[in-house]
Order: structure tokens, then sequence, then C-alpha cells
């Protein structure tokens, strides 16, 4: 545990204290974007914003549309972990920390679906957000690329950075007009948890609105699973040049990520070595 964690966690057993919820007993579950907290033995998570600051200027709006939505596919039946009816849904503030809080889900294990469920699932989740009113920006986690990439500290080389900032450029550029829905966001495997009920979607902060192919490059993208078979499940048409752009655009999206990351985990600096290396220098 960090003590950037262990600061998180505190503020967020202040601010749900504050808000008559008890969590004496405080379990860091994650610690990356953001530093995920159970606040045991009450049935609320804490998802207080952490890397996420680094590079978006306003973290409370991203925390406030996830809510937003998740509410929205919880009153229509979708299956997502929904905001803590213990509190009220909004962002809350406290000891210069960011956060939104959630009903605690029990999950058996780590577990990762396959690809009929990802791709079925995320077929029905599409339809579901084809409803929704709000405003989300068009493919709001691009935007994280160019401001790592503007920031004045990094682990980059200067050829490092100019491979990334190539890139972007090139591959926005091939990014063609598209009809734009509302979307997960960031609808890899590692967002669907197994529970008692089956399984449900989670972490919305990168909710936003974009071709369907966003949402399908997180998974497809993937060289732990078949794409083709995440496609075959999810049955709907897709336009398959948008989608090779888009792989590419969450794989860049992925490197600048980890080597944020690796700023506060050095840990993970082997992997964000590995993902640096995708991009050579132009």
């Amino acid at each position: 545990m960090t003590p950037v964690a262990s600061a998180a966690a505190e503020a967020a057993v202040k601010v749900a204290a504050s808000l008559g919820v008890r969590g004496t007993d405080p379990v860091i579950l994650a610690d990356g974007a953001n530093v995920i907290v159970y606040l045991s033995p009450a049935p609320v998570v804490a998802k207080v914003a952490m890397s996420t600051t680094a590079v978006r200027p306003e973290p409370a709006a991203w925390l406030q549309r996830e809510l937003d939505v998740t509410r929205f596919l919880a009153e229509r039946g979708a299956p997502v972990v929904v905001p803590s009816p213990e509190v009220p849904v909004t962002v809350h503030y406290g000891d210069g920390q960011v956060m939104s809080f959630w009903r605690y889900v029990d999950s058996p294990g780590d577990a990762l679906p396959d690809e009929a469920t990802i791709g079925s699932m995320l077929r029905d989740l599409h339809a579901a957000l084809r409803g929704y009113p709000g405003q989300a920006p068009v493919l709001a986690p691009l935007g994280d690329i160019p401001a790592f990439l503007a920031r004045p500290h990094t682990i980059l080389t200067a050829d490092q950075a100019a491979a990334l900032a190539a890139a972007y450029a090139r591959l926005s550029a091939e990014l063609a007009p598209h009809p734009a829905q509302s979307l997960h966001g960031d609808a890899g495997a590692g967002n669907l948890m197994a529970t008692g009920g089956g399984w449900v979607w989670h972490d919305f902060e990168d909710t936003c609105s974009g071709p369907v192919a966003w949402d399908l490059a997180a998974s497809t993208a993937s060289r732990w699973l078949d794409g083709s078979r995440i496609l075959a499940a999810y049955g709907d048409p897709v336009d398959t040049v948008q989608l090779a752009v888009c792989q590419q655009l969450r794989r860049l999206h992925l490197t600048v990520w980890y080597a944020l990351y690796t700023e506060r985990l050095p840990q993970l600096r082997s992997r964000a070595a590995e993902l640096l290396a995708l991009w050579p220098a132009p």
C-alpha cells in the first residue's frame, strides 16, 4: 500500500463518516487510475480519483458522468454496479480528494468472462445506452494522450514522446466521421465483474460518445482474447476499418496510462517499457 493510497483511503473514511457511513475497517481493493476502498463493514465502496488527476483537469466531471450513466442503466434493468444508496448520488470532496461512492458487490474471484459473454453483453449494453439522454463528450478518453505528453515530467525519452505524438496524430486523422452513440468508454473484459447473480459491468468513468468500434476495441485488441469470437457474439455490423484504427488507439491509450502509472507505481515499469516498445521513433 502506497502512502498516497493510504491518504486516499483515510479521506474516503472521513467523508463517508460525515455522510453517516461508518467504514471502520477499510480495505484498499485497487490502486491505479483511482484508489478503490471497501468501507467495511458498510456495504459501500469509495472511488477516489488518483492518477486521473494528472491528465484530467476536472476529474469530478468524469466521476459524475459515471454516476449518471450507471443510474440510468440500472433503472432500465441493465447489469451494472450501482451508486451507493447510502449517500447522495453525487461527487464528494474531502482532504483535497474527489470521490464517488458505490454499492459493494461481493465477487467470487478474479475470473474473466469468455469472448461470447463479452460480445453479447456489450451488444446489450449498447442497446440500452442508445436511449441515454446525457451529452457525453466524443471519445473523451483520447484527450488523456496529448494531456500526458504535454506534462513537464514523465518517464519518456524525447524519442519516445515524439513516437507517441506521431502515432496519436496519424491515428486520430484516420478516424473517419462516424455515427456516434453513448458508450461504456472502457469496455474491456476486466470491467465485467462476476457476481452471484451473473456478470455485471462496472467502471464507467470513461463513458463517452463515439463509434461502437471504440468499445469493441477494448477487448478485441487484447492479445489474450479471440477478437473474432467477440465480434461474432456482438452480432451487429461493425466497420472493420474503423475497428482497426480504434484498436491501435486503445493500445496507444494503454501505453500512456502505464507510463503515467509508473510515476507512482514503479513496479509497473517493465509493462510500461513493453508497451512503449510498440511505438518506434518516427
